[in-house]
């Protein structure tokens, strides 16, 4: 009998360790994604001001999937926040592209999680870019809105990360 009980209470530890191993093993999953946000005070972003963001690419052989990250507060005045978007390849070449990115439906109710005072929407403006050269991945974001002031944006950011 005792060597019965024994003999069960091990297999109950190896059965409790072979679950939480389990469980270990499946949460770990490899985000290979960088992003860098810029942060607005007074959740204002000033007509001309350039957001830069630098992205250093070391493996050429991937393809990338960019997005725009815009964390947006109901104090944003129009339904869609225009920019000029250029991006500089490490092989010196410049693609430039104007973006209209919907901040608000045609209701007028804002788009995104909503979240602690803020609505956060990830847009993807490139999906499968491939990138020929390793070196530093430049992207100058310009707000191509008509006021000085734009208010209502809480943080701009770029994602970069592996295509799937």
């Amino acid at each position: 009998m005792v060597n019965h009980l024994t003999i069960n209470l091990h297999m109950k530890k190896y059965f409790a360790f072979a679950v939480f191993l389990i469980f270990t093993l499946s949460g770990c999953q490899e985000d290979n994604s960088v992003s860098q946000i810029r942060n607005f005070t007074d959740s204002t972003w000033q007509r001309f001001d350039y957001l830069n963001f630098d992205f250093q690419i070391e493996e050429i052989d991937d393809s990338y999937d960019i997005m725009v990250l815009l964390r947006t507060t109901e104090d944003f005045p129009s339904q869609a926040l225009i920019i000029n978007l250029v991006m500089y390849l490490p092989s010196g070449e410049e693609r430039i592209r104007e973006y209209k990115l919907e901040v608000k439906d045609k209701e007028g109710e804002m788009l995104g999680e909503k979240k602690a005072g803020y609505y956060e929407r990830f847009i993807s403006i490139r999906k499968q870019m491939k990138i020929n050269e390793t070196g530093v991945l430049k992207f100058e974001i310009e707000n191509l809105m008509t006021k000085y002031l734009t208010p209502g944006i809480v943080e701009f950011g770029i994602v970069l990360e592996p295509s799937k």
